[in-house]
C-alpha cells in the first residue's frame, strides 16, 4: 500500500487540475491529438521539453478507451508513447471477430488482456509509480451498482473498512483488470471478473464481480462523475470549489447524432438505441457541468439550450473552470444555420464523406486512413481549443511538487 499521495490529494491550498476522458475505442485517437497539443503548449510555458501531463493534472480520469490513456498518463508517459502504444495495440484488440455480438462477443478478450499486462505488469490501484491521481469507471453487472475506482488514500475503499473485513482492499487491484473492465463494452467485449471477497471460513466460494464498461452506467464521460469523485467526503479529496479553484479539461472522441429508424433485426434497434443513449447522457452532462461553471468556448447543446448563454445557472457563482473539447463528425448547424466551428468541416475547411463519418464512429475501425483522420482532427480541435480557451494562466505549470523522496515514477516508458 502506498501513501505517496495522500499528503498532496489532502491539501486544500492549491489549485486543482482535472482531466476527463471519454470512451469511444479506437477513436481514442481522436483524444490523444488534443492531449498532444496541449502537452506541447504546457511545455511550452514550463519551459521543460520533457513536462508530462502527469506533472500538470491533479487527477486524470477515464472510462473505456479513456481508461487505458488515463492510466497510462497517470504514469507519466508521453502522449506519442500513447499515441504509439494505441496504433500497435488497436489492431491486435479488433484485428479478429469470434462472433455476432448475439451469443458471443464480437472480439476476443485475451488480445486486450495480454497488452494491458505487458504494458501495466502486476502495477496495482495503490501503486507508487503512479506519478498523479488516476480514476477508473467501470459497472458491477451482477450487483447493478457503478464503481468508481481512485488512487486516493483517503477514499473509503482504498483499504478494508475494519480489520477483519474480508472484502479486498481496493487498492490492491491490479490495474491491467480494471482497465480492461472500464473497456468491456457488451456486444464487443465480454466482461471481466475481480475477485473483491476472500474465501470464507466454511470454505464457500471467493466472491467476485463481473464487471463490464463505465459508458453503461452513464460514465462514458466522466466529468461528472469525476467533480463529484473530489467533492464527495466518501472519497477523500474535498478539493474547494471555485473558478479559481478548480479547472476541467473534458475531452471527447468524436460525436455525432445517430438517428434511429424503425426497421431491421429488432436487437440490432435495441442496441442502437442504447448507443444512443450513451451519447445522449454525455450531452446531458456536458449541459450540467457548463450550467454550472466558467466555460471559455461553450459547447453547443441544442437548439433549444443552445450553448447556454445565461450559465452558471445551476450555481450561483461558477463552481469550476470547465472546458468541453470535442469533434462533431458530421456537418452540424446551429439555431440560425451557421456551421458550428468544431465540426470536421469547418476544422478541415471541407467536409468528411458520409462514408468517412461512417467509419469515424466505429469504435472498432483500425484502418490506417481511419486513424490519420482521427489524429488530425483531435490536433485541429486542440489547436483551436489553445486559440480560443487556453488553459486559464492561474492554473499555468508549476514547479512539480509530486517528486518527494521518491521522484518521477519508475514505468515512464512503456
Amino acid at each position: 500500500m502506498t501513501r505517496r499521495l495522500e499528503k498532496f490529494f489532502a491539501d486544500k491550498e492549491r489549485t486543482r487540475r482535472i482531466l476527463a476522458l471519454d470512451g469511444g475505442g479506437v477513436r481514442g485517437l481522436l483524444s490523444l491529438g488534443v492531449l498532444a497539443q496541449l502537452e506541447d503548449e504546457l511545455r511550452r510555458r514550463s519551459g521543460d521539453r520533457d513536462y508530462r501531463l502527469s506533472q500538470y493534472f491533479d487527477l486524470i480520469g477515464g472510462t473505456s478507451t479513456g481508461s487505458i490513456i488515463a492510466t497510462a498518463l497517470a504514469f507519466g508517459w508521453e502522449v506519442s508513447e500513447v499515441w504509439a502504444t494505441y496504433r500497435r495495440l488497436m489492431p491486435e484488440v479488433f484485428g479478429r471477430t469470434i462472433g455476432s455480438g448475439i451469443l458471443k462477443p464480437l472480439f476476443p478478450e485475451k488480445p486486450l488482456a495480454r497488452a494491458l499486462k505487458k504494458f501495466f505488469e502486476n502495477e496495482t490501484l495503490g501503486s507508487t509509480n503512479l506519478e498523479t491521481g488516476l480514476a477508473i469507471f467501470a459497472k458491477r453487472a451482477n450487483s447493478g451498482s457503478a464503481w468508481s475506482f481512485c488512487n486516493n488514500p483517503r477514499w473509503n475503499f482504498y483499504d478494508v473498512l475494519k480489520p477483519d473485513d474480508e472484502f479486498a482492499p481496493n487498492h490492491t487491484f491490479f490495474l491491467r483488470s480494471l482497465v480492461q473492465a472500464s473497456a468491456a463494452a457488451p456486444h464487443y467485449f465480454r466482461g471481466v471478473k475481480i475477485k473483491i471477497k476472500a474465501d470464507d471460513p466454511k470454505n464457500r466460494k471467493a466472491l467476485q464481480g463481473y464487471f463490464v464498461d463505465g459508458g453503461v452506467c452513464g460514465y462514458n464521460n466522466p466529468a461528472l462523475e469525476l467533480l463529484t469523485m473530489v467533492r464527495d467526503k466518501a472519497y477523500g479529496f474535498e478539493w474547494p470549489l471555485g473558478a479559481d479553484k478548480i479547472y476541467m479539461l473534458s475531452i471527447g472522441t468524436g460525436f455525432a447524432r445517430e438517428p434511429q429508424e424503425p426497421r431491421g433485426p429488432y436487437v440490432l434497434q435495441t442496441v442502437g438505441a442504447l448507443r444512443t443513449m450513451i451519447n445522449d447522457v454525455s450531452l446531458q452532462q456536458i449541459a450540467y457541468m457548463q450550467a454550472m461553471s466558467q466555460v471559455d468556448m461553450p459547447w453547443y447543446i441544442n437548439m433549444e439550450k443552445r450553448d447556454q448563454p445565461s450559465r452558471p445557472y445551476l450555481a450561483a457563482a461558477p463552481n469550476l473552470r470547465f472546458q468541453r473539447v470535442d469533434v462533431r463528425i458530421r456537418s452540424d448547424r446551429d439555431h440560425d444555420d451557421n456551421l458550428l466551428p468544431d465540426t470536421a468541416e469547418a476544422l478541415r475547411g471541407q467536409p468528411l464523406s458520409e462514408r468517412e463519418c461512417q467509419e469515424a464512429l466505429k469504435i472498432a475501425n483500425i484502418s490506417d486512413a481511419n486513424a490519420d483522420i482521427l489524429t488530425d482532427l483531435g490536433k485541429r480541435a486542440g489547436d483551436r481549443m489553445l486559440k480560443l480557451a487556453p488553459p486559464p494562466a492561474e492554473f499555468n505549470p508549476l514547479e512539480w511538487t509530486r517528486r518527494d523522496p521518491f521522484g518521477p515514477g519508475k514505468r515512464r516508458n512503456p
